[in-house]
């Protein structure tokens, strides 16, 4: 009999038939279409969590500039492809990017927003490059966390930071969040390889 923890756990990995997995751009599109329209593609930046047993980041974090709330953003969650809350945007210390500092309590700003033309690289693509990295011979990956945002102001392109959650195969019991690649959205680039394997003894 599975346990009523055991079940909220497989709820948040298992393929559920019928539920819908999105990847980044699919999921601003629900975001889009949950918001005014003012405030359409106005990406400041998009996280993915609770992948499933797939890798599929099954909870989008869609974060909007939204000049009307305190802190100058909403966000919108998408699960299991249905928008199913906004909420207002709360900056905490981000990436430890210290020359943003006062904006922690200030908030977004407009400058942050995405040029999305500059946005090719999807969720789904990005992942695939990312699990292809040598570093990952002999590991499992189980788990990954997405997250898609300007590294700067200004006309740049976004990143891709893929984190890994991942194991032996050899020694399954030794599961740990083993670091982060980071690409270039527009052209696909490897920028840059925080992978820590060898807390594995490799």
């Amino acid at each position: 009999m599975v346990t009523g923890v055991l079940a909220g756990l497989l709820a948040l990995t298992v393929p559920v038939a019928g539920v819908e997995v999105l990847t980044a751009k699919q999921a601003l599109a629900k975001a889009n279409a949950r918001v005014e329209p003012p405030l359409r593609d106005q990406l400041i930046m998009i996280q993915g969590d609770q992948s499933d047993t797939l890798l599929r980041p099954r909870v989008w974090d869609v974060t909007l500039y939204d000049e009307t709330r305190p802190h100058k953003a909403c966000v919108v969650r998408v699960k299991d492809g249905a928008a199913v809350n906004v909420a207002s945007g709360i900056r905490m210390f981000d990436g430890a990017r210290w020359r943003r500092f006062g904006r922690n309590f200030t908030g977004y700003v407009a400058a942050e927003v995405m040029d999305l033309s500059r946005w090719a690289l999807d969720s789904d693509k990005v992942l695939a490059q990312a699990l292809h990295s040598p570093k990952l011979d002999g590991l499992e990956v189980t788990g990954v966390r997405l997250l898609l945002r300007k590294a700067s102001d200004g006309n740049v392109p976004p990143l891709w930071r893929v984190e890994l959650l991942a194991r032996p195969k050899q020694d399954p019991a030794k599961e740990r969040w083993i670091g982060y690649l980071e690409y270039n959205a527009e052209t696909g680039d490897l920028l840059v390889d925080e992978l820590r394997v060898e807390q594995f003894g490799r």
